[in-house]
């Protein structure tokens, strides 16, 4: 028997976020080799698809709700969609990029279609079509795996980049569905505007993060990571103590009270590596640590270390790249 899973496509003012991207793709990457089992995708929001050209694997459709009612996050306005996108191709499971947007959806759903919600998950154990998936506990510390009770499930996963060797000869083709007959007296609470800060990466996208924890010393020690993270094409991070001491916004924070994220190159400065935020480093893929601490946690997890105080070595690194890129 045909089974179908759906990913949901998560756009920000007209762009389709890269942790989406990488969802439909590692589920692709799961589903390759289990016969009967179809991928397909909804994107709510006026979008461009031709960004996902080259970008996405495997084949499969993609249900393009193409409406600027859509453009802004309403959680029933949204939760309508999916359900009913989820009825028209009787899908069986429903996979989400592990986002803010989809930590309030994803319950919201889980309730209206009376499915399991598991979140978190991270399938390294490459089931996607049974009935539950694996998460990190304790901080990181350990593994559990976790079952699902309902036949209808609901999935977000944590980042992971994804490789593209798998796009080769994708087929995937996309939808415009028909306007929503719906006014805005039809849903609250209703989001009129998103404020964005300009020239500040969402950290949960970036490729490159430059992280700084409380040994900064102040808000304005923080000048110096915006730098460096200018040079590297980079977004800057915080752990939570400096989200509480009120130096960095919350959109910043990495941590399990924050964002998970999975950068080709974390720059932890300062981070003395507390459990909480390892975790949510775990899938990063290179680490380089700087610390005055030589026994730091973070140094266990580092690929390079640094014992040293950031105030004395990140100015020398910055200058270091400032020659190295007019040199190239």
């Amino acid at each position: 028997m045909m089974k179908t899973v759906l990913v949901f496509l998560e756009q920000r003012e007209g762009a389709i976020k890269q942790a989406s991207i990488d969802t439909w793709n590692r589920v692709q990457e799961l589903v390759a080799f289990r016969p009967g089992v179809t991928v397909s995708g909804i994107l709510a929001g006026p979008a461009s698809t031709l960004q996902l050209e080259g970008m996405l694997a495997g084949t499969g459709v993609i249900f393009h709700a193409n409406d600027e009612a859509f453009r802004l996050y309403n959680p029933e306005r949204y939760a309508r969609l999916v359900a009913e996108s989820m009825k028209r191709v009787d899908a069986t499971s429903l996979f989400f990029a592990d986002t803010v947007l989809s930590r309030d959806l994803a319950p919201r759903l889980s309730v209206r279609l009376q499915a399991s919600l598991l979140s978190g998950c991270s399938f390294d154990n490459g089931r996607v079509d049974g009935a539950g998936c694996q998460r990190s506990v304790y901080s990181g510390a350990a593994l559990a795996s976790f079952a699902a009770e309902r036949s209808l499930k609901i999935f977000t996963i944590t980042s992971r980049p994804t490789r593209c060797t798998t796009i080769v000869g994708a087929q995937t083709s996309v939808v415009v569905l028909e306007p929503s007959d719906c006014t805005d007296a039809d849903f609250f609470p209703m989001v009129r505007s998103i404020t964005m800060h300009k020239g500040i990466r969402d950290v949960a996208e970036a490729t490159i993060i430059v992280s700084g924890g409380r040994g900064m010393g102040s808000s304005g020690g923080f000048r110096l990571l915006e730098e460096l993270a200018l040079l590297l094409g980079g977004a800057v991070g915080a752990s939570r103590p400096v989200v509480d001491e009120g130096w960095r916004p919350h959109a910043e924070q990495i941590g399990q009270t924050g964002k998970t994220v999975a950068p080709a190159l974390y720059l932890a400065c300062a981070i003395s590596g507390a459990p909480q935020h390892l975790a949510a480093i775990g899938s990063a893929g290179t680490v380089v640590a700087i610390n005055r601490d030589p026994h730091a946690p973070i140094f266990d997890v580092a690929d390079y270390g640094i014992v040293g105080d950031v105030h004395l070595v990140l100015p020398k690194l910055i200058e270091e790249l400032q020659d190295f890129l007019q040199k190239r």
